[in-house]
């Protein structure tokens, strides 16, 4: 296959985004620091649909093509024509984020003449720059692995910073504000003090949810301190988890569960004084906003996947087997069933007046 000569400045990069919510977050401190080293660069993410809203507005890129593999994308055809489109822009160079073999055989396939990735998955063949991944043992937050990435390559220099997580990542629009204050209005919560936003799902598997009737009777523990209202968000597929929840409840919080696109939910994410969440996308969502969250941790380790913020707090159980790593407890759900509403209402409120939002 032929190939155009290696560009040392490029003009205009393709970035793979990776292809879950709470992975493009903390892929953006990499997003970053790429678009500080190629300042006047034209940097186009490759991104699935349901990754896309996060990246809008977002000054590190200039524009998004997304990647609809159950859509217009579907099948040999339609991976044809989004091949045909990525050859048409006439990229530089490559840089995926995403660790499959299948974003090395996009990049290669569309004739990039630089492609850079982490030598995973049997790929290093399709990509001009194999790069090694740090030894497990030099590994820190997983932000650090997108970082890696470009500084093995050679893309930044070492002593680049990392500081996206000292103030908020994500940033919404005057307009979304409005919107979510007019959605709060039309729902009779305009201009409470005390919104709590609550997301009780994980898409990973139950494993990383905390119990449901945790998750209400802190609600119900912190809307007594503060007469907060509560907000439970989630997936269509979790309202039913949302609903439980909220049946579980002395309060009457209320339900948006399957009612949000993700720039609405992050919208009205803003609007709240605190987040309570598991290890998910959303948990990131709410710390790339610079939201207090609280953030519960089960079999998961908040060493690798923790929010990056310091407005956030982690909440675990210290017991032997956790992290396990494992989508179902085949135990008896320890890690979970050992933090309790009292250990998550305790930090919630020290986060509030550290933030001075308490009464």
């Amino acid at each position: 296959m032929s190939q155009r000569p290696v560009v040392r400045e490029p003009k205009k990069i393709m970035v793979r985004s990776a292809n879950w919510v709470g992975d493009a977050v903390m892929s953006i401190p990499a997003l970053e620091a790429l678009r500080k080293r190629f300042p006047e660069a034209e940097i186009v993410m490759v991104v699935k649909p349901w990754v896309s809203e996060l990246y809008w507005y977002h000054p590190a890129i200039n524009r998004q093509i997304v990647y609809d593999a159950d859509g217009k994308h579907r099948g040999r055809h339609g991976f044809r024509e989004l091949l045909k489109n990525l050859r048409g822009e006439r990229f530089d160079m490559a840089i995926l984020f995403q660790n499959a073999f299948h974003a090395a055989w996009m990049a290669w396939r569309a004739e990039i003449p630089r492609r850079i990735g982490f030598a995973r998955g049997g790929r290093s063949g399709l990509l001009t720059d194999a790069v090694l991944p740090p030894p497990r043992a030099a590994y820190r937050h997983q932000a650090y692995d997108y970082i890696q990435l470009l500084f093995r390559a050679g893309l930044i220099a070492a002593s680049d910073p990392v500081s996206s997580w000292e103030e908020p990542m994500l940033k919404l629009t005057d307009a979304e504000r409005t919107w979510a204050e007019r959605q709060l209005k039309a729902l009779g919560l305009g201009g409470r003090r005390y919104l709590i936003g609550i997301h009780p799902g994980a898409s990973f598997g139950p494993a990383k949810r905390w119990l449901p009737e945790r998750f209400a009777a802190l609600a119900d523990r912190l809307v007594g301190a503060l007469g907060a209202d509560v907000l439970i968000f989630g997936s269509a597929d979790e309202k039913p988890l949302a609903e439980q929840i909220a049946e579980a409840m002395r309060h009457s919080p209320l339900v948006v569960a399957g009612q949000t696109s993700l720039r609405q939910m992050m919208a009205l994410f803003g609007q709240c004084c605190l987040a309570i969440t598991n290890d998910s996308g959303p948990m990131h969502v709410a710390a790339g906003l610079g939201l207090p969250l609280v953030a519960i941790f089960g079999s998961t380790d908040e060493r690798s996947t923790g929010p990056l913020s310091p407005r956030a707090r982690v909440v675990k159980a210290r017991v032997e087997c956790s992290p396990c790593g494992l989508r179902v407890c085949p135990v008896d759900f320890r890690c979970m069933r050992g933090v309790t509403a009292e250990d998550a209402h305790r930090v919630a409120l020290e986060l509030l007046r550290e933030a001075h939002v308490t009464p």
